[in-house]
């Protein structure tokens, strides 16, 4: 109990006077102290002033680490080192290799594997592929690029689609991802891209009455083109149809397009020739050989120089293509702040078809890295009064020099390569660019132009269309194509520019493409692409052998029992289109793998020798074939044929004569179709619309009806019901009922996404749409004339209505 009453005194009493904070009293509930204002310690300041003895502490445990058993690479984080850095200086940072090199030399000397060598390692002889591998990724791009030339944007091509080898060079032929309905969409209504620097470009210097007669030597007599008011001074870029010299309408070579440069005067101009790849070697052996028939005089000063590697070019189509070229192209030098560019008074036009056709425009802008990346509004844009006043006085009355940069035209632009080359040498680096952005003072600040270090750099830009697919001017058959689909622009630079302008655009929302999705997009516009749609050229018997190839071993590689029969159905070239069987031409193109009949067959490989011990049976002489045999087995002998007898019908002239041959009423003269009279009296006024002004009116009959006979229209077939004609299937007529009665030949079909059903695109024979007609006007019905594709298969055939395509 007494312990108990000391503890309540001592409570009473309070804490002793030693735990009691300084000024503190006795008694709890009169004192003005309380527990929270005890001593405290400040860390800041107990810190700051033992920073000397910590900093000591912290170089000692430092040290004796470094001293101790580490090594130089074992001193880095975890997340930077690598694995065997300790046999590779190489592989440890720069500000640790002298110390690491030092470790290496000791090891060296206490070892007994490396004493008395130079050797500071143990690592064996690196074997002979890794000593015969490129040093860098450049030498090594630069090896690879033996015999065939790689785009500039070739490895960001090769990262994202499957690159192929064609006309000398490396072409994004599809993207890896499904992209058949995205390239269509971008296409129509937002942006498709495509890299065609592939595209040669041949550059004729001399007066321009030379430069005109060479080139009119090669091209259709009743065309004057190239010698136009719009198109002599720059203006405009002209479609030009190009025929070996004096054969005219036949040995056609392909289409072009040719622009003059800006400057006017009786000096030297130059004239640049743009050419598919595919005929750019015929197209320039023939324009040498011209110029080498042409005697000595100053008709003959004409100089052809190749620059296709001096130049890159882009392709874009969609309805937001316009504006996306203002918005990444938006800083124009030559372009004050109060007075707005040509290119941003047309940005809100709704397609590039509201625009005039092969229109150029000449702009020089600023490095496009400095504002990389750019972005474009996705909402349609809202011009005022002034705006809108300014864009209908330029689609009245397109400026004259809109292609020159300056009124003085001293600026040359694109046109001087020396100093496209010199830009070029100056143009900042990306480190600098770099560095110059870690100097703003807000991240992500865009770069603003400094005139004393950064380069400028000249463009062209041309409003391409169905002109320059088809080679010759488009007039009343403009309808027949979806503008979206069928126009855009084609973006030249030079050289070394390619990538900043190709990432400028991809960033700023264009989808990129390959060729297979180009030839996708024209065929669903209408038009006929080269060289898959333009039979009569050596550029179409290389590709369309070279798909029958690829057709036939695929076939071949099927099981025997798996392999459409295709003599059963009764075709006898289902690989590629006969035309010239089909008009009568002798012997094959030596590209073509003409399978013989015996080829087509479809039975099993071998039969089984049925051996026994008393009789044996051997088969094989009731073999008709064996199906093992290898392409060059199959192949008949060939006896080559030519191209140039062909006459494929071009222009929209011819083309617009042919048609109104279809729908021509008949007359006593065509009372018997088998006569050739009857024929020819058809066909006269297509004939009197090929003649040039010096062919002689009173020419040979035989010789007409032979031209007529080589004749090939292109068509573009439209199913009137369900299905989707075959590609090398047979035309023949509605009333036709044998696979023989072929008039013509499927080259490219597809179901058409923008028509909603199937389409092709084929040729065939005037005398064939002469029987067409003939057949449909005997039954009264030449309102219904109408085309059937024949199967390949055994399927039901496909009527369809046809359109001629110039």
């Amino acid at each position: 109990m007494a312990d108990n009453s000391d503890d309540k005194k001592r409570k009473a009493q309070g804490p002793p006077e030693s735990a009691r904070p300084r000024g503190a009293k006795q008694g709890g509930a009169s004192t003005k102290y309380t527990l929270g204002k005890a001593r405290s310690v400040d860390v800041v300041g107990f810190v700051e002033a033992r920073s000397f003895e910590i900093n000591a502490l912290q170089r000692s445990l430092e040290t004796a680490r470094s001293q101790g058993n580490t090594r130089a690479f074992q001193t880095l984080p975890r997340h930077l080192r690598r694995r065997a850095a300790s046999h590779n200086v190489k592989r440890i940072p720069a500000r640790l290799r002298e110390k690491a090199l030092s470790e290496m030399k000791k090891s060296a000397q206490t070892s007994k594997a490396l004493a008395g060598t130079d050797r500071l390692t143990n690592a064996k002889k690196s074997s002979r592929y890794k000593r015969r591998r490129a040093r860098s990724v450049r030498q090594e791009y630069e090896t690879r690029q033996t015999g065939k030339r790689w785009l500039e944007t070739h490895v960001w091509h090769a990262k994202r689609m499957r690159m192929k080898e064609l006309w000398g060079a490396m072409i994004a032929e599809t993207p890896n991802e499904r992209s058949h309905r995205a390239a269509y969409r971008a296409a129509k209504e937002k942006t498709y891209i495509q890299d065609v620097s592939y595209f040669r470009t041949l550059e004729l210097v001399g007066s321009e009455d030379a430069i005109v007669g060479l080139l009119r030597q090669v091209t259709p007599p009743n065309e004057l083109t190239l010698a136009m008011k719009p198109y002599i001074g720059g203006a405009r870029m002209a479609p030009l149809t190009l025929y070996c010299a004096g054969s005219y309408p036949l040995a056609l070579l392909g289409p072009a397009t040719a622009l003059w440069e800006p400057i006017s005067g009786a000096g030297q101009r130059k004239l640049w020739l743009r050419l598919h790849p595919a005929n750019a070697d015929a197209i320039k052996i023939e324009l040498e050989r011209v110029l080498d028939a042409i005697p000595d005089g100053n008709d003959r000063a004409i100089q052809i120089k190749d620059i296709t590697c001096d130049l890159v070019s882009f392709e874009l189509l969609g309805g937001q293509s316009t504006q996306m070229l203002a918005a990444v192209l938006s800083q124009a030098v030559d372009c004050a702040d109060s007075e707005p560019s040509l290119l941003q008074t047309i940005r809100a036009i709704p397609s590039p078809a509201v625009l005039p056709e092969s229109v150029v425009i000449a702009l020089r802008i600023h490095d496009p890295r400095l504002e990389f990346p750019f972005k474009v509004n996705p909402e349609r844009m809202v011009l005022s009064q002034d705006e809108q006043q300014q864009l209908q006085d330029v689609l009245l009355h397109w400026p004259d020099n809109a292609a020159v940069l300056d009124g003085q035209r001293s600026d040359t632009g694109i046109w001087d390569r020396s100093e496209c080359a010199s830009a070029l040498e100056r143009r900042t680096s990306e480190h600098a660019l770099n560095k110059r952005r870690e100097q703003q003072l807000v991240p992500g600040t865009k770069l603003r132009p400094d005139p004393s270090v950064d380069v400028t750099v000249p463009l062209l830009l041309v409003r391409t269309g169905p002109e320059a697919m088809l080679g010759s001017r488009v007039g009343r058959t403009a309808n027949q194509y979806i503008d979206t689909l069928a126009h855009g622009w084609t973006l030249i630079a030079p050289r070394g520019w390619s990538m900043a302008l190709w990432m400028a655009l991809n960033f700023a929302g264009a989808r990129a493409q390959g060729l297979t999705e180009r030839h996708h997009i024209g065929f669903e516009a209408g038009l006929p692409t080269f060289p898959a749609n333009w039979p009569g050229t050596s550029a179409y018997d290389e590709w369309a052998g070279s798909a029958a190839t690829a057709l036939y071993q695929k076939w071949q590689r099927r099981p025997p029992g798996k392999r459409v029969n295709y003599l059963k159905f009764g075709i006898n070239s289902p690989f590629y289109a006969p035309f010239h069987k089909l008009l009568d031409l002798p012997g094959v193109p030596e590209a073509y793998p003409q399978v013989t009949a015996d080829g087509l067959e479809c039975r099993m490989k071998r039969l089984r020798k049925i051996t026994s011990k008393k009789k044996e049976v051997c088969l094989s002489d009731q073999m008709d074939i064996d199906e093992d045999a290898d392409l060059n087995s199959t192949v008949a002998s060939r006896s080559s044929g030519s191209t140039a007898d062909m006459w494929l019908l071009t222009g929209e002239l011819l083309a617009t004569a042919a048609a109104s041959l279809l729908t021509s009423t008949r007359t006593a003269a065509h009372e018997d179709p088998a006569l050739p009279t009857a024929f020819l009296a058809w066909a006269a006024p297509l004939l009197e619309a090929v003649r040039s002004p010096n062919y002689n009116s009173n020419s040979d009959p035989t010789r007409d009806i032979a031209l007529l006979r080589h004749c090939l229209v292109r068509v573009r077939l439209v199913c009137v019901g369900r299905g989707v004609p075959a590609e090398n299937a047979p035309i023949c007529t509605s009333l036709a009922k044998q696979t023989g009665d072929a008039i013509g030949f499927v080259m490219t079909s597809s179901f058409s996404l923008a028509r909603g059903c199937g389409i092709a695109v084929g040729a065939c024979s005037l005398y064939g749409l002469y029987q067409a007609w003939f057949s449909a006007a005997e039954s009264k019905h030449a309102k219904s004339l109408g085309l059937t594709v024949q199967s390949l298969d055994g399927s039901p055939s496909i009527s369809t209505s046809f359109v001629v395509l110039p």
